[in-house]
């Protein structure tokens, strides 16, 4: 009898909650995108709209250090040594096989 009383008040408290969260979450969630977008809306300066660009999208990420229009800068210089080898040496290893029929 007691098992009986144990199943029948969890499948009771499983289907309240179960139907609770069918009311809550949508609310929950709305109210959770809401909250991300007003922060994004304030990192881009809270003006409340967003700014689509064409090209690449990551170029917001970059980092401008004062270089002006028409300079270049190069990060990496490859080693002397990787510019002299040409051809087959820089493609890697070959391995001769022959094809069984």
């Amino acid at each position: 009898m007691g098992l009986l009383k144990f199943i029948a008040i969890f499948f009771i408290v499983f289907y309240a909650v179960k139907y609770l969260f069918r009311l809550l979450m949508p609310f929950a969630l709305r109210k959770m995108t809401e909250k991300l977008m007003h922060k994004a809306q304030q990192s881009q300066g809270g003006n409340g709209s967003y700014q689509y660009t064409t090209g690449n999208p990551f170029d917001q990420f970059k980092q401008h250090r004062g270089q002006k229009e028409g300079e270049l800068r190069v990060d990496y210089m490859p080693k002397e040594d990787a510019k002299t080898r040409k051809g087959p040496q820089t493609a890697g290893e070959f391995v001769e096989f022959e094809e069984v029929k």
